[in-house]
């Protein structure tokens, strides 16, 4: 595939890197990939590469405050600056590419982004599919804590309010050095902003899913620790859409594109879209 690395001025005039991966075929549609808290869009270069022999072109961007984009190190003050950020990057798909289906894939806090980008956009998406969405942030907390987080997110956003467990995103020793030796990777605790931004999205998503329609994919690890597995299963049962495939892998771990056994999980991926591609 051919690369190129590309930027535009989002909300707030905050610089958005991002990345164009062109098939050498001809094209026949366009990806968005969002990757999730922490991290950067190059993690997903295997992905991107199995994509692009479905004929896909990729855009993979980095959010404010992560990898090479601006911003502070991923600090958020509103959900929307997200949201507001991903539209601007879909129009510019749109411009390079008119005429071609879009796809909507996320993993994670890129997942939960995803969706709520799909229950406002979907009638310019073709599909989406999701991976260990953190949709549901709360369970099992207090009532009392989720909503003094909410607080504390709103008037002090950049307070560090949580520890994530590096180890925790896959049980591939070499996958874990590697995030934790990445330099574009952010190891600190996740700030106050996000998190409510979390938390608020998904008190939000369950109520607008049935509205979602268009064909969807969930794949998720069943021994997720830092993405509860239970919301995708909650999207699952909510959805209005009737194209809709669960993917429950028994055992894994967070990052089910990076599990060892990530050709299975990216095979999956590439075998539901191959029909839904024009």
């Amino acid at each position: 595939m051919q690369h190129e690395e590309s930027s535009f001025s989002g909300v707030g005039g905050t610089r958005i890197v991002y990345d164009v991966w062109t098939p050498e075929q001809k094209p026949r549609g366009v990806l968005v990939l969002c990757h999730g808290f922490g991290e950067h869009a190059r993690r997903y270069d295997h992905v991107v590469a199995r994509l692009g022999d479905l004929g896909l072109v990729v855009y993979s961007p980095d959010h404010r405050g992560h990898g090479r984009s601006g911003g502070k190190r991923v600090q958020l003050r509103e959900w929307n600056e997200f949201s507001d950020d991903l539209h601007q990057l879909f129009g510019i798909v749109g411009q390079d590419h008119p005429g071609l289906d879009k796809f909507l894939l996320g993993h994670s806090m890129g997942g939960a982004m995803a969706l709520s980008y799909a229950l406002d956009h979907q009638q310019d998406l073709k599909a989406l599919m999701l991976s260990g969405p953190a949709v549901d942030v709360t369970e099992g907390t207090p009532k009392v804590v989720v909503e003094l987080g909410k607080i504390v997110g709103r008037f002090l956003p950049d307070v560090p309010v949580q520890t994530l467990d590096s180890g925790a995103i896959s049980r591939d020793p070499e996958t874990v050095a590697k995030y934790r030796n990445d330099p574009l990777v952010h190891h600190g605790k996740v700030p106050a902003g996000i998190a409510r931004g979390l938390i608020v999205n998904g008190e939000q998503v369950p109520e607008r899913l049935p509205s979602l329609t268009i064909p969807l994919l969930l794949q998720h690890g069943s021994d997720d620790k830092l993405a509860n597995v239970n919301g995708t299963k909650m999207i699952a049962e909510r959805a209005g859409s009737e194209d809709l495939t669960v993917k429950i892998y028994d055992g894994f771990f967070h990052e089910v594109f990076n599990e060892p056994e990530r050709d299975r999980v990216i095979d999956d991926l590439i075998e539901w879209l191959r029909p839904r591609i024009a």
